[in-house]
């Protein structure tokens, strides 16, 4: 018999002493040295972004292929569009649990779009940075990891709608 079907049957509700498990109660996100940690991830990301002139690159460089961008953006905001869905609309408005069981087709679909849109995104830059590319998109990915991880979901959205509508009037 083993020690865990032992301990099972002598009734003890304790957990399992797991050498291996972290016992500390992870930190609340407006905790100071969570944000101090999101906000150095940030920092790096767009000074990565900036030293690489991203911003002036996509907007006129001749070497981006800008069809391949537009549908890159195209596939951002579809993808907005059902994180929108599923997280106002349904989570918010309608009360249901956000969750992959409540939401599976959602769920496929923004893989989907963030495999479509990255990959566009990747085909779109690659000429102008070649293996650089890659670079700036784990930069880009970085900043939108650690940008969620610290704002709540209607800032997200909120910022997002707001980012999204300008580069779409900016970009020719």
């Amino acid at each position: 018999m083993d020690v865990e079907a032992s301990r099972r049957q002598r009734g003890r509700k304790t957990p399992m002493d797991n050498p291996y498990s972290d016992t500390a109660a992870p930190l609340h996100y407006w905790h100071p040295m969570n944000v101090l940690r999101r906000g150095v991830y940030i920092g790096v990301s767009l000074y990565g972004l900036n030293y690489f002139n991203a911003y002036e690159t996509i907007m006129r460089d001749p070497s981006v292929s800008h069809e391949w961008f537009k549908f890159a953006i195209a596939a951002s905001v579809a993808l907005l569009f059902v994180k929108g869905y599923v997280e106002i609309y349904a989570g918010k408005l309608k009360n249901q649990k956000v969750s992959y069981a409540s939401f599976p087709r959602s769920t496929h679909a923004a893989i989907m779009l963030i495999l479509l849109s990255s990959l566009a995104y990747h085909i779109a830059l690659w000429p102008a940075y070649g293996a650089k590319t890659m670079l700036i998109m784990f930069l880009f990915a970085m900043f939108l990891l650690h940008f969620c991880l610290l704002f709540p979901t209607y800032v997200q959205n909120l910022v997002a709608f707001i980012v999204l509508g300008f580069f779409l009037q900016e970009y020719k």
